[in-house]
């Protein structure tokens, strides 16, 4: 099955979701329901949740798109929380960004106030949506792996260190674990709660988290190299965002060059954990997916 395909086949069945699982944009507060749909449908490319599924339908052996209906509460809730993320990441007193995917950022659109709410209000009815998950015993432990992975040792956390090291020189060590903690943490949850479900063997999980860490640590490499050499198409925003913020980036502390094959690395040891696994087809594609983003 060609990736495209699989995105596409899997991105619907999500939509579907997640318009079902938000309010109205005309439900009161009507503002707050707008702002949060604007930024749940804006063009995402739902890597989180569709790398969700693809763990999951490789750990069961089989692809069928109309068997993941079980699925959908863990992947809406994926989404919701990277959404919130991107409003919160995207204000004045954060990075300051007017744009995201090529349109007005939430709180240029609706707000800072709002679009506070709005973050907030994703984040708590990602919690919620995984109450649906009808094997209670499930369902709380997924709960409490995304809030884990949200928490300030997770997504949050690297935030926070992220906005701290502003202005200031850090060190190779300090930017890693941001960009572990900041884009790693969701990827690693969406492996782990896709063997949550699947009851996987604890060895098979810790090699698939390990594999989402290093995709993601890749993944933001290449968005530090991108920020510096990219494009507005490529990136969906202006690039050069970084330096603007006196934010450290990898090209700014080891260079272009090195950064690359900092990220190359990581994307062959990606494929390494994963490459005698059966069904792996979907998951080696998001490896190759980020390999073809880099310049």
């Amino acid at each position: 099955m060609l990736i495209q395909e699989y995105f596409q086949t899997r991105s619907e069945i999500l939509e579907k979701a997640l318009d079902s699982y938000l309010a109205p944009s005309d439900e009161y507060p009507s503002q707050l329901h707008e702002a949060m749909r604007y930024s749940i449908f804006s063009g995402g490319k739902r890597l989180r949740p569709i790398l969700f599924f693809a763990t999951y339908e490789m750990l069961i052996g089989r692809k069928n798109v109309n068997r993941l209906e079980r699925l959908l509460p863990a992947a809406c809730a994926l989404e919701l929380v990277h959404a919130a993320s991107l409003i919160h990441d995207d204000l004045p007193s954060i990075d300051n960004s007017s744009e995201r995917r090529g349109m007005p950022s939430c709180h240029v659109k609706f707000g800072e106030a709002t679009a506070i709410m709005a973050g907030d209000a994703l984040l708590t009815k990602a919690i919620e949506v995984l109450t649906d998950i009808k094997n209670i015993k499930v369902a709380l432990a997924c709960i409490q792996l995304l809030t884990r992975a949200i928490s300030t040792r997770g997504m949050i956390g690297g935030q926070a260190v992220d906005i701290l090291s502003a202005k200031k020189k850090i060190n190779i060590n300090t930017l890693r674990y941001i960009h572990l903690k900041k884009t790693g943490s969701l990827l690693q949850a969406a492996v782990e709660l896709a063997c949550i479900i699947y009851d996987a063997e604890e060895n098979v999980s810790i090699t698939l988290g390990n594999f989402a860490l290093n995709l993601g640590l890749a993944y933001q490499i290449v968005d530090d190299i991108l920020d510096e050499v990219g494009s507005f198409e490529v990136l969906g925003k202006e690039p050069g965002e970084d330096s603007r913020n006196y934010k450290a980036t990898y090209p700014s502390l080891i260079g272009l060059e090195t950064s690359k094959k900092t990220a190359e690395k990581l994307l062959r040891d990606s494929y390494n954990m994963i490459k005698n696994m059966k069904n792996n087809d979907i998951l080696i594609e998001f490896v190759n997916m980020i390999k073809e983003r880099l310049p």
